[in-house]
C-alpha cells in the first residue's frame, strides 16, 4: 500500500498569533529528518515562510481562479511528500469557502491526501466562530487547535475551542523570552540546524524546539491513524 499523503493547513483568523512560526516549525520538522517537504505562503505581499525557507516554500495566491487552481492542484497531489500551507488571515474565508465549492475533501480521499488545519486561536470571539465554522463545514476534516502561549489571554480559552472528532487534543507551544524570539526571527536561523547542534539539550530553546518536533510527531501519527481507522469503517 502507498503512504498516504500529510497536508497541514497552518491558518488563523486573527493576525500576529504565530501561524507562521508554526508553519515554519513543521516545515523544519520535516527537514530534520532529511525528508522531503513542500510548503506554500498563502499571504499576499507579505510571504515570510518564503523569507525564512525559500529552497522549500513557493509563494502561492488565491487572488483569482488560476491561482486558486494552481494552489489546490499542488495541495491535492499524493505524491506522498507532506505538505504545509501557511495560510494568512486575510485568507482564510476565501480558502474555505474555494475548499467547500470544490469538495476538496472528496478528491483529497481519492487521492490519499490526508489534511490537517492548525488553527491557532486567539482571545478574540472572532476566532472562536471562525473556528465553530470549520467544524459545521467540514465534519469529515482533521482540525486541531492550537494555543500559541505567548499570545495574552489565550489560556483562558481553550474551552472555547473544543476538539473535533478527528482532530484530537489541542496543541500547547510554549512562550519564548524576548531575547529567544529575537533570536529564531533572524533569517539565517535554522530550528533542524539548532537541534543537531546544539550542546546543552536543558537550554529553553532546545527544550521548546524538542517539545515542538515531539508534538509534530504526534500529529503526523495522529492524522495518518486516524486516516487507517476510517479506511477500516467504510471497508467493514
Amino acid at each position: 500500500m502507498s503512504r498516504p499523503t500529510p497536508l497541514f493547513i497552518v491558518t488563523s483568523s486573527r493576525p500576529r498569533v504565530g501561524k507562521t512560526l508554526l508553519a515554519r516549525v513543521l516545515v523544519e520538522f520535516y527537514c530534520a529528518q532529511d525528508r522531503p517537504v513542500c510548503a506554500f505562503d498563502v499571504n499576499p505581499d507579505e510571504f515570510t515562510l518564503l523569507d525564512y525557507l525559500p529552497a522549500h516554500t513557493a509563494a502561492a495566491s488565491i487572488r483569482d481562479t488560476r491561482g486558486e487552481m494552481a494552489l489546490f492542484d499542488q495541495l491535492v497531489l499524493g505524491d506522498q511528500v507532506p505538505k504545509v500551507v501557511d495560510l494568512g488571515y486575510a485568507q482564510f474565508e476565501r480558502f474555505f469557502a474555494v475548499m467547500q465549492e470544490i469538495n476538496f475533501l472528496a478528491e483529497a480521499r481519492r487521492r490519499d491526501v490526508v489534511p490537517m488545519v492548525l488553527f491557532v486561536a486567539d482571545a478574540d470571539e472572532r476566532a472562536r466562530l471562525a473556528y465553530a465554522m470549520l467544524q459545521r463545514r467540514f465534519a469529515g476534516l482533521a482540525l486541531v487547535a492550537v494555543f500559541n502561549l505567548a499570545v495574552p489571554q489565550i489560556a483562558r480559552h481553550v474551552a472555547s475551542f473544543p476538539p473535533s472528532p478527528r482532530g484530537g487534543p489541542p496543541l500547547a507551544l510554549p512562550a519564548l523570552t524576548p531575547v529567544l524570539r529575537s533570536v529564531i526571527e533572524r533569517r539565517s536561523f535554522s530550528f533542524a540546524a539548532y537541534a543537531s547542534k546544539a550542546a546543552d539539550p536543558t537550554a529553553e530553546l532546545f527544550e521548546w524546539t524538542r517539545k515542538a518536533f515531539l508534538a509534530f510527531r504526534d500529529l503526523e501519527v495522529r492524522l495518518l491513524l486516524g486516516e487507517l481507522r476510517s479506511d477500516l469503517k467504510h471497508s467493514a
